[in-house]
């Protein structure tokens, strides 16, 4: 026993333990800490847990075209545990942005962002970022035509940029096109380059936290000046001993905060593992399958930035993929700098909660925008129950073959709702002639209209015309057709 104590003691001794690591580990935190205090070891541990899991699939995946599709399906069909692994590891990337996303957005609210801790917080976003570029390199690793399309949009950004936005563009592919030479490079990253950045950053953050701590009270409002012409202080007396004082809080790194912390990471990777036995993975077709109405999409975290590109085509589109985007960037590391205020807590700085809401709010909607606009369309086709004329019919075929219902539906089916329901142009007492009229040049009528020119032959411009005037559900019954029997 003797001999087993000597030689812990010696192991400890060239360990540091009694300098370094047990200071480190125990050290007393705010006993005020909530639940909220736990997101940044919850992003830890995620990281740990797709490091592990994505080192378990680097075994069995094939970073090349003619391999990647079939390594994925050998590692969900043959590999034992295969198919839990990929699934903790795909879903775990999405609580990983999530928990990433919280844990800065809540030290924001309760600005513990202020200094001595600007340093921490510009940690915190580039984690962010890094956490997102892994996201961004690892959905083509699946090479399906969701991952393909999506990455072709997306290096398509970064040529808006004057002089070098070619070169970043052909730098990220790997070439002019997304091909071969993409995929490995996009694995090398995603395995290897940002595992270790986000590693880097991490240490270097956690470091800072340790060493400048957290804001003590996020309640605690601002200090008031000194007073110049203090009154003399009281008297003061020895408090009274008591027998029956009650003990002190204590709650430190170790044990308090790490058990608090590994039950809220036990119930979300409780939560990962049943996503991944009764979840199912989004799969498509293997990249390169031909799908004539297919509508590229991102992955959801980036849905936002995909739906905000929608509104500035044209010469507008550098607006929404460069403008905004590093306008916010820079706002995002200049937080620390943008204004004096000594308050903490969101209660106690209504400005920084109003610009944190609207920014959530923001990105929510054009999230859910952006979901509604990739969904499902123009597979059928709302009509009136009666014998179309011949006009009403070519009518018909143009709204199909034109992909009409991308933008608009009919009585609330059958598309998006980008424009106006098809269907109210019998309640808005729209003529034929009005209709033709603004299908041929929009803008002529309406100036702020983003609906494009369509310039048809005159019968085509009537005929989509007499189709929409047909659309009177309140005299005729309604009946759906296919796009199939539309195109006949």
């Amino acid at each position: 026993m003797n001999s087993l104590h000597r030689l812990s003691r010696a192991l400890l001794q060239r360990l540091g333990w009694q300098p370094a690591l047990r200071p480190f580990l125990f050290k007393k935190l705010s006993p005020q800490r909530g639940w909220s205090a736990m997101l940044g070891s919850l992003c830890v541990m995620l990281f740990a847990v797709q490091v592990v899991t994505g080192v378990f699939l680097a075994m069995y995946y094939n970073p090349s075209p003619d391999k990647a599709y079939q390594s994925v399906d050998y590692i969900m069909k043959d590999v034992p545990l295969g198919a839990l692994l990929r699934g903790v590891h795909h879903w775990g990337s999405s609580a990983m942005v999530v928990a990433v996303f919280l844990h800065l957005m809540t030290n924001f609210f309760s600005g513990t962002y202020k200094a001595p801790r600007e340093l921490t917080w510009m940690g915190g976003a580039c984690l962010l970022l890094i956490t997102l570029g892994l996201g961004f390199t690892g959905y083509l690793l699946p090479w399906d035509i969701k991952a393909f399309w999506a990455t072709v949009v997306s290096t398509n950004i970064p040529k808006d940029i004057p002089v070098i936005g070619k070169f970043i563009t052909r730098l990220a592919l790997g070439g002019e096109s997304v091909s071969g030479s993409t995929l490995t490079r996009f694995y090398a990253i995603h395995a290897m380059l940002l595992p270790a950045l986000l590693a880097l950053f991490a240490v270097f953050h956690i470091y800072l936290v340790r060493i400048h701590g957290m804001a003590e009270d996020s309640s605690a409002p601002e200090p008031r000046p000194p007073d110049p012409h203090p009154s003399p202080p009281a008297p003061t007396h020895p408090p009274l001993a008591t027998r029956h004082s009650p003990p002190e809080t204590v709650y430190r790194f170790y044990p308090e905060h790490a058990w608090r912390s590994a039950l809220v990471f036990a119930l979300v990777f409780l939560g990962l593992i049943a996503l991944s036995l009764f979840g199912r993975i989004p799969r498509e077709q293997i990249a390169g399958t031909l799908v004539e109405d297919y509508l590229p999409r991102p992955e959801w975290y980036y849905m936002w930035l995909f739906q905000l590109l929608t509104y500035f085509p044209g010469k507008w589109e550098a607006v929404g993929s460069l403008a905004i985007p590093i306008l916010g960037l820079t706002l995002l590391f200049g937080v620390p700098f943008l204004g004096r205020s000594r308050r903490l807590g969101a209660a106690n700085r209504p400005v920084p909660l109003a610009v944190g809401v609207t920014v959530i709010t923001g990105i929510v909607y054009l999230t859910v925008m952006g979901f509604e606009g990739v969904r499902p369309y123009g597979q059928t086709i709302p009509v009136p129950d009666r014998t179309l004329s011949a006009s009403e019919t070519r009518g018909l075929f143009l709204y199909a073959d034109r992909e009409c219902a991308y933008c608009h539906q009919i009585n609330g089916r059958g598309g998006h709702r980008v424009g106006p329901d098809l269907a109210n142009v019998i309640a808005k007492r729209r003529t034929k002639e009005y209709l033709v009229r603004y299908i041929k040049n929009p803008q002529a009528i309406k100036t702020t209209s983003i609906m494009p020119k369509y310039d048809l032959p005159q019968a085509d411009l009537e005929a989509l015309a007499d189709f929409m005037v047909s659309l009177d559900f309140s005299r005729h019954a309604m009946k759906i057709l296919t796009r199939a029997e539309a195109l006949k």
